[in-house]
């Protein structure tokens, strides 16, 4: 295998991670939000904006904090693409009155923009927050930075026979299916996502023996 083609399957891996990451902790109703700077405020380094957004989030951890509120985020900051303007994207679990909270705690810029996760499906929402780490990621780089209060995916695999066929349950969304044969042999593959109701009962389920949420995507 080449470097490039090394290079594009873990970038490919890494989106996946960030995609289960995403779906493993945020509904629909949270905020994908991008935080841009005016001219007189744009940072001369990338270190300057990852300071900025940093003290941001601290804010705003602060701000729920005295309600009695968690936060939850992933981030990445971009300055490859477009007009190269430092900027950062942000999916944070939302709480009531988020909108003028996150606009007021963000003062080096005159547009935040701001849209509901469910907008975007998970899989594009992971490739868009990490495109520009795609493109030019310095070695050793992390794509994304994550708050440490998010529950890691669980992921679960077993064998079925040669004569069963792959479905999705009858309440679930299939995201991504696949059928291929190789000179190895052949496999089936399908992805879908799991309703909210049905994943709290997974985790109802799940309550006495690990106390964590269950998976969004099965396999």
């Amino acid at each position: 295998m080449t470097s490039a083609a090394q290079k594009a399957m873990n970038d490919k891996t890494a989106r996946g991670r960030l995609e289960m990451l995403l779906a493993a902790n945020f509904e629909g109703q949270d905020l994908f939000v991008t935080l841009t700077y005016r001219d007189a405020d744009l940072p001369a380094k990338r270190a300057e904006a990852v300071k900025n957004v940093r003290k941001f989030l601290k804010q705003l951890r602060a701000h729920r904090r005295a309600r009695g509120q968690e936060l939850k985020y992933v981030y990445t900051t971009e300055d490859k693409h477009g007009e190269g303007r430092l900027h950062h994207h942000i999916v944070i679990n939302a709480t009531e009155r988020d909108i003028e909270t996150i606009r007021s705690l963000w003062p080096y810029g005159d547009m935040v923009e701001i849209e509901y996760v469910g907008a975007r499906d998970y899989e594009d929402l992971a490739r868009y927050m990490t495109k520009e780490s795609v493109e030019g990621r310095p070695v050793g780089a992390q794509m994304w930075t994550r708050s440490r209060n998010l529950e890691q995916p669980i992921v679960e695999t077993c064998f079925v026979s040669d004569d069963t066929a792959l479905a999705a349950p009858s309440d679930c969304t299939v995201l991504e299916r696949e059928e291929r044969v190789t000179g190895y042999g052949s496999y089936s593959y399908i992805k879908y996502r799991v309703p909210p109701w049905r994943r709290q009962q997974i985790r109802h389920q799940r309550a006495g023996i690990e106390d964590k949420p269950g998976p969004l995507y099965l396999t």
